[in-house]
């Protein structure tokens, strides 16, 4: 396992005992953790880099989640709440948090939770990476290569794209197949999904 590869539990809690007992909890089973009694600190600590997860709980500030999303910080959030909070857990759930825990906690049930949180944080990582991967790919197309992509994203053949763009059906097989090479698709149905993927057509809309 890489560096960055390591996850790691945030905690948002101001019960130091319990704290301390989930940072015992958690490095039992091979987990980082870091426990913290307010946002601003859990803000100026955060690793980006790590895929993570944040148990937080209920009585912390309600803009909580909120605050997150305006420091661009997309994590999956674990909700911790006594019996008498529910009804502001249920707030949070709405807000995004990903699951919702009663206090006091089920040892098992956390650490369900928190390996869920986690992977989850993972596959959005990787979901992000493909993104940005498939995004440099698409920079290098030039411009005509890129209208041939969008209309290939349409579901325009070559002839319906060679009639729209007042080029010859070749011509438009020489761009395709650019296209198709540059964005190491290796069939139509894997660059259509490459395509959808980018929300092409947004892209092209997004740019009128």
């Amino acid at each position: 396992m890489s560096h960055c590869d390591e996850s790691v539990v945030y905690i948002l809690d101001q019960d130091t005992v319990l704290c301390e007992a989930l940072c015992q909890l958690m490095a039992s089973v091979g987990l980082s953790v870091r426990p913290f009694v307010d946002l601003a600190a859990f803000l100026h600590a955060y690793q980006p880099e790590h895929p993570a997860c944040l148990l937080l709980d209920v009585r912390a500030d309600h803009d909580v989640q909120d605050d997150l999303r305006h420091q661009g910080i997309d994590l999956p959030v674990i909700v911790m709440a006594y019996r008498s909070d529910v009804a502001t857990a249920v707030a949070a759930m709405k807000q995004g948090a990903m699951d919702f825990l009663e206090k006091p906690l089920n040892e098992q049930m956390l650490l369900d939770s928190v390996h869920h949180a986690i992977a989850e944080d993972q596959g959005r990582r990787r979901t992000r990476a493909r993104r940005q991967a498939l995004l440099n790919r698409f920079e290098t197309l030039t411009l005509r290569e890129q209208d041939i992509l969008q209309h290939v994203a349409e579901g325009l053949s070559n002839r319906d794209i060679a009639e729209r763009l007042e080029l010859s059906h070749k011509t438009v097989e020489v761009h395709r197949a650019k296209v198709m090479q540059k964005m190491g698709a290796r069939t139509l149905s894997q660059l259509i999904q490459m395509a959808m993927a980018l929300d092409i057509l947004k892209l092209y809309d997004g740019g009128e």
